[in-house]
């Protein structure tokens, strides 16, 4: 008698079909993965000098692994609250910048940019009481900021003075801060 074997259920039929359409699918995007990885790395390796194109998967993952470890040992290196150090005389000298901008240009609303460096002046007081952000991604080095400090009047030239030529009074509601 010949061996007639038993009808497959329809979910045994289903992963018959279905696995080895999965594992492909799931290859195929591991195989994505490492192809972007390998474009990264390339580049990532590309920029400390060194030129590789042709890499194996086990290299690629290896390599990864080696550069993810030496930019962790770079980022140990970094003193701690340097990132918020930067960020607070970046911010100090676009605040500067603002200032010099709203100075030097004709019919700017007083109040206006005495609300703006008011503004301005009270986040960087939040800076400094609260805690700083922590940046995850290392960054090249900055140059030091100048240390030249400007002078400059937060009014405009064409409204410092009223139009009896006396100067115009200015209401102290608030101190204003200003980054000089």
């Amino acid at each position: 008698m010949p061996c007639v074997p038993p009808p497959m259920s329809r979910t045994d039929q289903y992963r018959k079909v279905m696995k080895p359409m999965l594992e492909r699918k799931r290859r195929a995007r591991i195989n994505r993965c490492l192809d972007e990885l390998k474009d990264l790395m390339v580049n990532a390796l590309a920029t400390e000098g060194e030129n590789i194109q042709k890499l194996e998967k086990a290299d690629i993952l290896e390599m990864t692994v080696c550069h993810l470890q030496k930019l962790r040992q770079q980022k140990k290196l970094i003193k701690p609250g340097m990132e918020s150090e930067k960020f607070r005389a970046g911010f100090t000298e676009c605040a500067k910048e603002v200032s010099r901008c709203l100075a030097s240009t004709p019919g700017v609303d007083v109040h206006l940019g005495t609300k703006l460096m008011t503004h301005l002046g009270n986040s960087l007081k939040k800076m400094d009481t609260v805690s700083p952000l922590v940046i995850r991604v290392p960054t090249p080095p900055c140059s030091p900021v100048d240390s030249i400090h400007y002078q400059m009047p937060l009014t405009p030239p064409s409204s410092r003075a009223s139009s009896n030529g006396s100067p115009a009074p200015v209401e102290e509601t608030e101190n204003v801060w200003r980054p000089w």
